[in-house]
């Protein structure tokens, strides 16, 4: 690629980025805003769920896994180490009204666009795929990376229920029971697949090369017609849907490939499947952080 096309690229991707992540959208800069002085000023103002709601959350899921939790002696809080600010955090950043296209920062979008542009440029082969898009802004930023550097063959999988986090059961996944419970008032981040669909329209990268695979990543993973992958990245949160992943598509991941893990330190059982799959496949590649709760590694 010539200099200048090179450059036209970049620009290209910065833009797109921007977007996706709302920093080109009134409605959600203001958001941020409002939600930045909220915390400031003790958790008060224009937010979707007080403080008081998201205590007030904790107490009931106290009683609805009171059962379960009495081995541990501990309160759903206290077993997931979190308090009511940290449900005030996810509940309100995780809203889908006035929110960007994607949760995730500028340091995970520079993530996505550093590993996409890596398997470009030194050809490693293997489609792109998430699992679990909530609105779908990294999907879309991957397609986007397709066409800026010419990609004609790579596919780009959408992959969710559209329906929301699956209901663990508290007698095997206590944790993500616990966790999905308090996502209920954000129906358990569900967006629908015409909204995301919608999205890549917008964004006029709606095309034979996006692939939705919608259902239970047990289900549909299995079954996707994938032959290889360059960059995998998981938001699924809880331990199944990290596992389901990590069984079906860990394996057609090319050497050179990227694995990406967006909820590694949620109060969840995301961790604990990464864990345990890199142990029982003898993964020694070491983890890096992106930012928070995400982390990668590159695959040997």
């Amino acid at each position: 690629m010539k200099a200048q096309d090179h450059g036209k690229a970049e620009l290209y991707i910065q833009l797109l980025s921007s977007s996706l992540c709302g920093d080109l959208s009134d409605s959600v800069v203001r958001r941020h805003d409002e939600l930045m002085k909220a915390i400031e000023t003790d958790y008060t103002g224009n937010v979707h769920f007080t403080l008081e709601e998201c205590r007030k959350l904790l107490d009931e899921a106290d009683a609805e896994y009171e059962t379960y939790l009495k081995p541990h002696k501990k309160s759903a809080a206290e077993f997931l180490g979190l308090d009511a600010k940290k449900v005030f955090d996810f509940l309100n950043w995780m809203h889908p009204v006035n929110s960007p296209h994607t949760m995730c920062g500028l340091r995970n979008i520079e993530n996505v666009c550093h590993c996409a542009k890596t398997v470009l440029f030194e050809n490693i082969p293997g489609d792109f795929i998430e699992t679990g898009v909530w609105k779908g802004g990294l999907t879309v930023l991957m397609r986007g990376i397709l066409e800026a550097y010419g990609d004609e063959t790579r596919t780009v999988w959408v992959a969710d229920s559209f329906q929301g986090l699956p209901q663990p059961d508290p007698a095997i996944k206590l944790k993500d029971a616990i966790f999905w419970y308090l996502m209920s008032p954000i129906q358990h981040l569900a967006i629908p697949l015409e909204y995301v669909r919608g999205l890549f329209r917008r964004y006029h990268l709606l095309d034979d090369r996006v692939k939705f695979l919608k259902g239970w990543f047990c289900d549909t993973l299995p079954k996707a017609n994938i032959e290889k992958l360059s960059l995998v990245r998981m938001d699924g949160d809880l331990y199944d849907s990290t596992m389901d992943a990590l069984t079906n598509l860990y394996p057609k991941l090319s050497p050179g490939g990227f694995l990406i893990v967006d909820d590694y330190n949620l109060p969840c059982g995301c961790r604990e499947a990464v864990d345990e799959y890199r142990a029982a496949h003898s993964i020694t590649e070491p983890l890096t952080e992106i930012a928070g709760d995400s982390v990668y590694w590159r695959k040997c």
